[in-house]
């Protein structure tokens, strides 16, 4: 009887953790090409390591004051988090919209191009594949009308 009970038990909680509302990313979901959350830690640790190293992305003076090294754990979580949820996974972003995090930047078109390619190769340093690279590429340039405010 104890057994039967506990069995019980385990399918109750089972049965809760699948219905608790949480996304779950299909097989053929971005978030699962890319590795899951730990294929897309990778890419983001690689993309920002390579946007900190960015003599164009350096230029902007604003940018290098938010770049301080004591964020940078904080911003790679950030954006793994933003990137995961866009690309399908349960993960979610908590920060400020992309408009308020960068207001008063003065991001410029080369600057933003300078992003775009650093995070090319980081997502190739990370062995993301190149469709996959295509889509986040597409998912990004969607926030550039939020990030650019020098055309």
């Amino acid at each position: 009887m104890k057994l039967k009970g506990f069995v019980a038990a385990v399918a109750l909680l089972a049965f809760a953790a699948c219905s608790s509302g949480e996304k779950q990313p299909g097989p053929d979901s971005l978030y699962a090409r890319m590795g899951g959350l730990n294929g897309i830690a990778r890419a983001t640790d690689e993309m920002v390591n390579r946007v900190l190293t960015d003599p164009e992305i350096l230029a902007n003076v604003e940018l290098q004051k938010r770049a301080k090294p004591e964020n940078v754990p904080g911003i790679k979580v950030q954006i793994t988090n933003l990137l995961a949820g866009l690309a399908g996974g349960p993960e979610t972003y908590h920060g400020r919209s992309m408009k308020d995090s960068h207001r008063g930047m003065q991001v410029t078109e080369k600057q933003w191009y300078a992003f775009i390619k650093d995070c090319r190769a980081g997502m190739e340093a990370a062995k993301i594949g190149g469709k996959e690279i295509e889509e986040m590429v597409v998912i990004l340039e969607r926030m550039k009308p939020e990030i650019v405010e020098v055309k």
